[in-house]
Formats: C-alpha cells, sequence, structure tokens
C-alpha cells in the first residue's frame, strides 16, 4: 500500500532543503591575512588533507537536510491506511461495542476479573472517540437499538452493565447489530472470552458494511462441577411413600473427583445428605430417596461445594403434594355408581361428576384421573383438551358405551390407542393379568393358577395399532385384550373393552376392580415441570382456574431477595390458567405466584448450563475460523493492544510520524559525532 500525508501541504517545506545547498556552494567566508614574524611557530599545525575535508562537509551537508526533511514529514504525519481507505473522514460510521457479560466472564485474566477488564477496555476506546461519534453498546442483556448514543450515555451504559445469566450466539448478536443499521457502514468491537458454547464461529458471513474486530480476553485456567439437572424418575407426589430424585452432575476438569457431597434441602430444611465419585471429563447420576410428611408447597435446593466458579452450584426444584386424590368423571348420561361408591368411601379420593354440557367449566389439570364414562363422541375441542392432559402427564380411563361414534375411534387413532371394533357376545374370562403392571405395584404377593377372575359377557374386539407403548394388561385364553395401556407424551391412557354393568361383566363384584381404579389416579404425573430455565420463554400453568376482576393481577415473587414481577397471562385452550414469564426473572432461586396476597403455586428457576462447560477458543483457532472472511474480520489480544490505539489506526491508517522525528534525532546526533571528529 502507498504513503498517505494527513497534512501534504506541509510537503512544500521540502524547497527549505535548498538553502543548505546554496550555502555549502557559494562560501561567503573572506580570508583575512595573518603575519607572523617567526614561521616557527607553525611547525606543529597538522596539515589538512583538502579531499577529507570536502567529503566531511558534504556528509554534514546531507545529515542536515535529511534531518531537516525528516522534520518536515513528520509534521505532515505519514500514514498507510487501513484496508486501502482513509476512515478519519467518516463521521457517519457506527462504532458498535458488544460486551460480553454473560457468566463465563466473571473469570479472572491477568489483569483481574474479565468483565471489568473488558468494560476498562471500552471506556477507554470510547474516550478516544471523535465528540461525534455515534455509539451503540450491545451485551446478552441489549440486543437492539433504535437510536446511538453519544459518548457520555455509552460510558454510563457500560457501567450499568452486570453479569447476566443470557448468553447469545455471536452470530446472532452481529445479526442483530446489522438489524439496527441495515443501509450504513459499521465498525463493531465484539469483547469476550469466545467460549465454545456461545461463539459460534463457522456461522458467520462476509458482510461488506460490517468491519468487525474481536478482542480476545485469555481466561487463567479453571476447574468446574455442575449441577447439571434433576428429575422424578416417578412424579407422583403423594405424603407418605418414598420418592426417588434423580441428580445429574458434570465433572468438567482433568481429574476424578471423590466423595463430593451434595446436600437436599427441603422448605428450608435440611432433608437428606449423599455423595458422588465422578471421572474426570464426564457426567455421573446419583439418587437421592426421601419423603414428604406434609401435603402442600414443596421448595427445594439441591446444592454442592465448588470455586471458584459458583453459580451452578444450586439447582432449584419445587412441587405440590397431594393428601387427597381428585377424580373427575366426564358422564354421558348418568353417573357411575360403582366407581362414586369406590371413591367416595375412602376419604383419600374425591370424585366429582359432570356431564359433557359442563366441560367449558373445568380445568383438567386439577385432576389425577379423568374417567370417561360411557361417552358415545368426543368433540374436536374436546379431543383437543383430552390430547393436551395426556401430553402433560395426566390420566384417563376409557369406558365404552354400546353405541360408540366414529369420532371417540378418531381420537384413538390420534393418540394412537386401539380402536372399537365390534361387540363380541361370546362369553370370555380374565385368564392372564399383568402383576407386573405400574397399577399392581405392592397388590399381588403370588397370584395362583386356578384363581377365579372375571367373567365378561360381552366385549369389544380391539385392534392391533403399531405402539410399542402398548401394554396388554388383561387377556382372554384367545389372547384377545380386555384392558389396555398406552403412553401418550407424559400421560397414559387406559381403555377398558367392557362396560362395567352387570349385562356386561361380573367385574362389578371382584376384588380385582378395587386395587385397579385406585391405583390408575395414582399414577398420573400432571405435576408440570419442576423448574425452568432463565432467558427462555416458560409458561406456567395454574392447576386452578380464576374469575379475576378488571384489576387483579397475577404475581410472581420471591420476599426474601426482593423480586416481584407480574407475568403475562395467556389464554389455553384446556381452559386452564398460564403465566409466561419471558425474561423478567434473572435470578435462580424458588418463587411463589400470588394472588391477592394468596399463594396460588410454586414455581422454580434456574441458570441455563451451558456456561458451565469450560471451554474457549485460543486466538490463534479464532484466526483460523475467520480466516476465510478476508479483512471484514480480525482478532487482537486484549493483553497486548490498546483499544484507543487499535481506533486510531482504523480511523487515520498505521501513523509513522514517530518514525521520522526518530531518524531526525540520529541525523542530527550522527552529524554532531562527524564534526567532532578530526580529519
Amino acid at each position: 500500500m502507498s504513503l498517505h500525508f494527513l497534512h501534504p501541504n506541509y510537503l512544500w517545506f521540502l524547497f527549505i532543503l535548498l538553502i543548505p545547498i546554496i550555502i555549502h556552494l557559494f562560501n561567503f567566508k573572506r580570508y583575512k591575512k595573518i603575519y607572523f614574524s617567526n614561521l616557527r611557530f607553525l611547525q606543529n599545525l597538522n596539515t589538512e588533507n583538502k579531499r577529507k575535508s570536502k567529503l566531511k562537509n558534504l556528509l554534514v551537508l546531507l545529515l542536515r537536510m535529511l534531518a531537516l526533511a525528516c522534520i518536515i514529514i513528520a509534521f505532515s504525519q505519514p500514514y498507510i491506511p487501513i484496508s486501502g481507505e482513509n476512515l478519519s473522514n467518516k463521521s457517519n460510521e457506527l462504532t458498535n461495542i458488544y460486551l460480553d457479560n454473560s457468566f463465563s466472564m466473571n473469570g479472572k485474566t491477568e489483569k483481574g476479573n474479565a468483565l471489568e477488564v473488558a468494560k476498562n477496555h471500552a471506556f477507554e476506546l470510547i474516550k478516544s472517540l471523535p465528540d461525534y461519534a455515534k455509539i451503540r453498546i450491545y451485551s446478552n442483556d441489549i440486543q437492539h437499538y433504535s437510536t446511538s448514543l453519544n459518548k457520555n450515555q455509552a460510558i454510563a451504559r457500560i457501567q450499568e452493565i452486570a453479569p447476566s445469566p443470557n448468553s447469545l450466539k455471536l452470530s446472532t448478536t452481529l445479526a442483530n447489530i446489522r438489524l439496527d443499521s441495515p443501509f450504513e457502514k459499521s465498525q463493531v468491537y465484539i469483547l469476550s472470552d469466545f467460549q465454545k458454547s456461545q461463539a459460534d464461529l463457522e456461522k458467520l458471513q462476509k458482510d461488506s458494511l460490517l468491519s468487525v474486530d474481536f478482542v480476545h480476553f485469555q481466561l487463567q485456567a479453571t476447574n468446574n462441577l455442575v449441577l447439571d439437572s434433576c428429575w422424578f424418575e416417578k412424579p407422583i407426589h403423594f405424603t407418605g411413600p418414598q420418592k426417588e430424585l434423580s441428580v445429574k452432575i458434570s465433572n468438567h476438569s482433568n481429574k476424578d473427583l471423590k466423595k463430593i457431597p451434595i446436600q437436599l434441602t427441603v422448605n428450608d430444611s435440611l432433608k437428606t445428605v449423599g455423595s458422588i465419585d465422578i471421572n474426570k471429563n464426564s457426567s455421573q447420576i446419583t439418587t437421592l430417596r426421601y419423603s414428604d410428611r406434609q401435603s402442600g408447597f414443596v421448595q427445594a435446593k439441591l446444592s454442592i461445594e465448588d470455586y471458584p466458579i459458583i453459580y451452578d452450584n444450586n439447582l432449584y426444584f419445587s412441587y405440590r403434594t397431594n393428601n387427597v386424590n381428585r377424580i373427575l368423571s366426564i358422564n354421558q348420561e348418568s353417573e357411575n355408581q360403582y366407581i362414586n361408591k369406590l371413591f367416595s368411601s375412602d376419604k383419600n379420593f374425591k370424585i366429582k361428576n359432570i356431564s359433557k354440557t359442563q366441560l367449558h367449566n373445568e380445568t383438567f389439570s386439577q385432576f389425577q384421573l379423568i374417567v370417561l364414562n360411557e361417552i358415545e363422541d368426543i368433540e374436536s375441542g374436546f379431543k383437543q383438551s383430552l390430547q393436551m392432559y395426556l401430553q402433560n402427564g395426566g390420566s384417563i380411563l376409557l369406558i365404552p358405551n354400546e353405541q360408540i361414534k366414529a369420532s371417540v375411534n378418531l381420537f384413538l387413532s390420534d393418540v394412537l390407542a386401539p380402536n372399537y371394533l365390534e361387540i363380541d357376545s361370546t362369553q370370555q374370562r380374565i385368564s392372564r393379568i399383568e402383576t407386573k403392571a405400574n397399577i399392581y405395584q405392592d397388590v399381588f404377593q403370588d397370584l395362583k393358577d386356578n384363581a377365579r377372575l372375571p367373567d365378561i359377557y360381552k366385549y369389544y374386539k380391539l385392534s392391533a395399532p403399531s405402539n410399542p407403548t402398548l401394554e396388554c394388561i388383561w387377556l382372554t385364553a384367545g389372547s384377545e385384550k380386555l384392558f389396555t395401556k398406552i403412553q401418550y407424551g407424559k400421560g397414559q391412557l387406559y381403555q377398558f373393552s367392557m362396560n362395567l354393568n352387570g349385562e356386561w361383566t361380573n367385574l362389578i363384584t371382584h376384588p380385582i376392580l378395587v386395587p385397579t381404579l385406585i391405583n390408575l389416579s395414582k399414577t398420573s404425573t400432571n405435576s408440570g415441570k419442576i423448574y425452568h430455565q432463565i432467558g427462555k420463554n416458560n409458561t406456567i400453568e395454574l392447576i386452578s382456574s380464576f374469575n379475576l376482576n378488571g384489576d387483579d393481577q397475577f404475581h410472581i415473587k420471591n420476599d426474601q431477595i426482593g423480586i416481584d414481577i407480574i407475568p403475562l397471562r395467556v389464554a389455553s385452550s384446556n381452559h386452564s390458567t398460564q403465566l409466561r414469564v419471558v425474561d423478567q426473572l434473572r435470578v435462580s432461586e424458588n418463587y411463589v405466584v400470588v394472588l391477592n396476597d394468596s399463594i396460588l403455586q410454586t414455581c422454580s428457576f434456574n441458570y441455563p448450563k451451558n456456561e458451565s462447560e469450560i471451554s474457549y477458543y485460543e486466538k490463534q483457532e479464532i484466526e483460523t475460523k475467520i480466516k476465510a472472511l478476508e479483512e471484514n474480520y480480525s482478532v487482537i489480544s486484549s493483553e497486548k493492544m490498546k483499544l484507543s490505539e487499535l481506533y486510531n489506526e482504523k480511523r487515520e491508517g498505521r501513523q509513522y510520524w514517530r518514525i521520522f522525528i526518530l531518524l531526525a534525532l540520529t541525523f542530527f546526533l550522527t552529524e554532531g559525532i562527524l564534526k567532532t571528529l578530526k580529519t
């Protein structure tokens, strides 16, 4: 690239170099005669060589001319423009600064906390910008801008940036910047540790309007132990029975860890302590066992100890335990007296009977079991509500009517369940019971081969769909299906092939019916998520429906940490009340849903775990990956170059006036040394 001058007019002063040449060519010095009385006083004088004297004078002249020329050139401020263009005249160009404030930037660099060091670099850069500069500051929390900031506003905005649980992909950040200024040329500075989970360098594309500088922060090596996730293998929350909580822990380090303690706190009381061994760079699942002694809301926390990265040492979850099983019986006509008698006689169960015309008043998620009692048809809206109930973990028992319309089989086909075919009036008997089914756990000690099982006088033949989750619980001697179960979503659909009145079967007088129906209500997993992830669009479904006044608002709050937000209330197709939490909660904790100072439900939020894996791109790796993007992208080390100097180079190119000043001083020094030498 050619050399340019910021003040080329100063080069006219190079004509001054003619002055020493003229002085050299015309020596105006007059000789003066000196009379000596005796020449013996000149005997010790050395005779100067005329040729050497002439050469010395020429060298002095050359050094003076070079020194003077370097001074003039230095005042002209020579530079080589970056990318072949001078950016100093582009006053309309935007300066965009993205400051990565994800949790990984809490790591340490040689100069201290990475986020604070990055903020200081950004301050330095902003101060070096001209006063007319247009600036936009981006972070994981600030993703879009409609207007630009001045220097003071930009500095104030950076001061407000704090560590955030949000983590944006690098390609998304650049896309947001381009979206905010689609037709303007922009200079972009990306200040980040370039964690591999966030820096999707392979997705970056060439953009002639973007000039991007990656400012790389080298974090010190560290290890991290992560509470990854937890879940219940059987998410059935009743008081009394022991439950098993599965916990997954990941070891992001190069050494094996032994006897790592895990604490489980339930409602602020230490419930149990476990330990786990985890090999290096691997994950391990352990099980914690405990019981809930009281019904109601449960707010729990899992904890480990691990330093220096601590934000992923806790995992919060919550749920609700019940001591009463709620059953909803939806009847075509009359109520089922046998089911009513069974459940109404036990204080642990509460049954509610409704007709199909009352469906619009019910929230299915309140019930552990829904009985479709002799339903003839299932309309479209009813079908969608049942499917959603199943998907969310509910249990449905279908008892067929003697008249079944096509809409019932359409619902069964949609959930991949067997269809009802023709009625078979050949008398049969249950010959085989799947005693290992979930509903019969702890029911049978030993079922004798000669046990008298119920008689079936007539029944529907069931089709054989290709559903791998189909479980035949009751079978005839000819392998006809009498009672089946299929899995749909998180829920289960149980299906009788016969009615429960005396014309169809004597099942109502047999002891097998009681544990079957009672345990059906205990298989529901319709309890919702035990925790949500911060930064995602989360929906909380309330277990009850509400008639709100105009000024009533739901709140999600935690008084201990002083957080109180109003979520968005959204409509639901299954008549439930749903609350939408987008990006309002920023702290990992247990919360409560409140309406008019009454606690309705609990919910828990945890930080995302994608920041927990300690893996970063090195500067050389970034350079390799962006090599194909040519001159639009460049990467610098934050330790080796100040951003203010980088900006000056970007604005005015690489400047060389300092070099010419040094050359001028060198020439003057050389001249002085040359004049002291004897010829």
